[in-house]
């Protein structure tokens, strides 16, 4: 039988194995950096593993493929994010406005300091030609941000919060305006013109406004 301290392993069989656990959010961390810097069709996997610092053989122990990586960096940036947002959704009780402002301002927190403008980016500009990765995002990502909003567009119109509207529309109204300023900050930096303080501000007074029960015709 092993004694205690045998048992104990060492700091470098334990640093080892904190490393080997840490290798799938290594690999895609750098996945990530390196889609955003060079797109999805010009980043090759010997690349992702060169940044990562493991071999190409490695990577295949945690992903069968760059889709399946890429897939997994969408998955990984976006899911905690729509978890916080599904959860404040079900639990908020408050005026349906107020929540509207709360989640543009969590839209605001994902698309401002991180990457998830970039990775929206190669989506759209390589989707045609890799259609796995536009599938992924249609049918995992883009369902649950959409019916987020839906479902609180749909709560202040049945409590007479907000005016009759098309809902699936208004979402798209509220969303796709914010993803053209992350897209634009991402593209020509942060330029004043594009400052989000002011975008998100004005953006959240003019969704209210259009969907208020009382707004003249």
């Amino acid at each position: 039988m092993r004694t205690a301290e045998k048992m104990t392993a060492s700091p470098s069989e334990q640093k080892w194995q904190r490393r080997k656990e840490d290798r799938p959010a290594e690999i895609m961390t750098a996945g990530l950096r390196l889609f955003a810097e060079r797109g999805f069709a010009a980043t090759r996997l010997e690349d992702v593993a060169e940044a990562a610092g493991v071999s190409k053989a490695t990577i295949y122990l945690y992903f069968d493929s760059k889709s399946d990586l890429f897939a997994a960096i969408v998955r990984d940036t976006a899911a905690p994010r729509l978890d916080e947002i599904e959860k404040l959704v079900e639990t908020y009780e408050g005026p349906s406005a107020d929540l509207i402002t709360l989640l543009i301002g969590q839209l605001r927190e994902i698309t401002t300091p991180t990457q998830l403008p970039a990775l929206v980016k190669v989506i759209l500009a390589e989707a045609g030609n890799f259609p796995e990765i536009r599938n992924f995002y249609r049918d995992h990502i883009i369902p649950r941000g959409f019916g987020n909003l839906s479902r609180v567009l749909h709560r202040g119109i049945e409590r007479g919060e907000f005016r009759p509207c098309n809902v699936e529309a208004a979402v798209q109204s509220i969303i796709f305006p914010i993803l053209m300023n992350a897209l634009a900050r991402n593209t020509f930096g942060e330029l004043p013109q594009l400052d989000p303080d002011s975008f998100f501000a004005a953006h959240a007074e003019f969704v209210l406004r259009g969907l208020a029960a009382d707004r003249e015709a």
